[in-house]
């Protein structure tokens, strides 16, 4: 398909086509499917499911058992798990001194997680080679599993894949894998804030979002940045500029779901001042205000900051 896609808009290359997002999961993003969307009837996010009852990933468990002198460790999956969308307290494993943190749930988030990560080294290496004359970059999406961050264990993002706990940076080795293959990474999730979020998902999505940075910025990894509501959030465009500016290391930022929401009365208006506050420092004198428009000739404020970050709307 890469080779296809490659010869088929070979004369578009790195003029009209100037990035590659390599799908890698669900939404695109480097993850497994253990959530479902939030019932209808329910306020609270679960903590999904591990994905790894299949034939396949039993037998690559059962393996992976063997071979490190524990057999018995691989006949299924953890049976002491909630259910998609019950909480982390409603079973025993995620809890503070439950089997997470044990020697058996260490084999297990280790193996669980090093899959994850086998599978978006395989696909991303395809696309860095395949494109790699072409002068485009490539990326690869990783989610923001902010619920429950506050928590310990993190159960959502174990299910999901990354093995990050209060106890392990479970993204270092993403960063690790993504700067082996010299692609970028786009993270979602640049317009919410910790204020926002029900408390009783002990939610941070920026602290996870500063952990996750830090990890690639380590690494030399560029990040691109995403919003992540369809409608808006609260306060979600001062979030915006606070994480695309200053000392961070986003180099693009994509704003999404260009929609009938976002041409409304209630939402361009402010969507063009995030962009010329960004991408037009200063404003050009055609556009300042007469002393009539500002009803008496006091002073003008002018943005002065400057940002070198790319802004695009999708």
């Amino acid at each position: 398909f890469c080779e296809s896609f490659k010869s088929s808009f070979s004369s578009f290359m790195k003029s009209t086509i100037t990035g590659i997002s390599m799908g890698l999961g669900p939404d695109g993003e480097l993850r497994y499917p253990s959530h479902h969307d939030i019932p209808s009837n329910s306020k609270t996010q679960g903590i999904g499911e591990f994905q790894c009852y299949d034939q396949n990933m039993l037998s690559s468990l059962k393996q992976h058992a063997e071979s490190s002198g524990n057999p018995l460790w691989g006949l299924g999956g953890p049976h002491d798990v909630p259910t998609y969308d019950q909480s982390p307290y409603s079973n025993s494993f995620f809890k503070d001194g439950g089997s997470w943190e044990s020697s058996y749930g260490d084999f297990f988030l280790s193996w669980y997680s090093s899959q994850l990560i086998k599978h978006g080294d395989c696909l991303l290496s395809l696309a860095s080679s395949t494109f790699s004359d072409t002068g485009v970059s490539i990326f690869g999406k990783i989610p923001l599993m902010h619920s429950w961050y506050g928590t310990r264990s993190r159960p959502a993002e174990l299910t999901a894949g990354f093995y990050n706990t209060a106890k392990r940076d479970g993204y270092e080795q993403v960063a690790t894998m993504f700067a082996k293959n010299s692609c970028k990474i786009i993270l979602p999730g640049m317009d919410l804030s910790d204020a926002n979020q029900p408390n009783e998902t002990r939610s941070s999505p920026e602290l996870l979002l500063a952990q996750t940075m830090k990890a690639f910025r380590n690494h030399g990894v560029k990040v691109s940045g995403q919003n992540s509501s369809e409608f808006g959030s609260p306060g979600g465009f001062e979030q915006i500029k606070k994480n695309i500016s200053g000392d961070n290391v986003l180099d693009l930022f994509t704003y999404q779901r260009m929609g009938a929401y976002f041409f409304s009365p209630e939402h361009f208006p402010s969507f063009t001042e995030l962009v010329r506050s960004v991408n037009q420092p200063k404003l050009h004198f055609d556009d300042l205000p007469t002393e009539e428009e500002e009803g008496g000739g006091g002073e003008t404020a002018v943005m002065s900051q400057e940002s070198s970050v790319s802004m695009q709307a999708a």
